[in-house]
């Protein structure tokens, strides 16, 4: 065996690098997606039932999501800018609560379909 520098780099981590560069890309094209898609589809449809389903296992989430989405409720009607200001920090609320879970469940589909 060699110990020229050719010899001496590691093929496997290079494997392994470029496999979790493969899978991180994965799930970000897969995110992006769902933001451009219309939610109509029934693949978008299963995903955020299972986002929902996560959630619903922690009360803390489940209160958190009724919470700002009465909040919004509360604002439908409102005109000035204060009660947009409300609404607009209630859909970042859901947003925050609901993108954990969603990027979870995304990730792990993209390791299983990679088989990582």
């Amino acid at each position: 065996m060699s110990t020229s520098p050719a010899n001496m780099h590691d093929w496997d981590f290079e494997r392994e690098s470029a496999k979790a560069v493969e899978i991180q890309d994965a799930i970000s094209d897969r995110i992006k997606d769902l933001e451009m898609s219309s939610g109509h589809g029934k693949a978008e449809q299963a995903l955020m039932q299972r986002v929902l389903d996560e959630l619903f296992q922690s009360d803390i989430a489940t209160e958190t999501l009724r919470r700002y989405l009465f909040e919004i409720w509360k604002q439908r009607s409102g005109a000035g800018y204060a009660d947009k200001q409300k609404m607009v920090r209630a859909a970042q609320a859901i947003a925050n609560t609901i993108a954990l879970p969603l990027r979870s469940i995304v990730s792990s589909d993209i390791h299983k379909e990679f088989g990582a």
